[in-house]
């Protein structure tokens, strides 16, 4: 086997399903493109999330303890891609200058994307520091999903966005599923 250099570890994990996390304070609207969430407890059911320090999104779900996770099917990447972008300053919601319309959640309040195949409200109830991210586990007080969604994903509808970095210039960073 060869080395991986450290720097480059997280690319094992390569492809992962992307969602977006949003957040509001009541004034701002943020969001941002993840792919490190994963469940961490069935009862209660809780997910853990990593957010980047630096992200406005993660500063609101400071503010406010809450956040949404929401699963967008691959006709929307386009939008999705400008999530990964830094807001300008003067940003008021950075959803909908991304073309993603949302509506306030029942429970939390934090912002459900219309065109969601599924989310979770999420309330927090633990953040750790964990170098360049903040690691957030939330309890889960809500979770939905289109009728493609049984017991599993039977992928008539939803078509996950594949998330496979940015590792060289000219190769796509998110592919289709099941593949291209």
């Amino acid at each position: 086997m060869k080395k991986v250099p450290f720097e480059r570890f997280h690319r094992l994990f390569y492809p992962q399903v992307a969602a977006v996390i949003a957040a509001t304070d009541g004034e701002r609207v943020g969001g941002l493109l993840a792919s490190s969430i994963m469940p961490v407890s069935f009862n209660p059911p809780k997910v853990a999330t990593a957010l980047g320090k630096n992200h406005t999104t993660t500063q609101l779900v400071e503010k406010s303890h809450h956040f949404s996770v929401n699963w967008l099917s691959h006709e929307h990447v386009e939008k999705m891609e400008l999530l990964a972008k830094p807001a300008e300053p003067t940003t008021v919601d950075k959803l909908k200058e991304s073309g993603l319309m949302h509506r306030p959640g029942e429970n939390t309040g934090a912002p459900i994307l219309v065109d969601a195949s599924a989310y979770l409200e999420c309330q927090v109830a633990t953040r750790l520091d964990a170098g360049d991210h903040i690691l957030y586990v939330a309890q889960v007080v809500d979770a939905r999903a289109v009728d493609d969604f049984g017991e599993y994903w039977g992928f008539r509808v939803y078509r996950p966005v594949l998330y496979v970095g940015s590792a060289r210039p000219g190769w796509p960073k998110f592919l289709k599923f099941p593949s291209e």
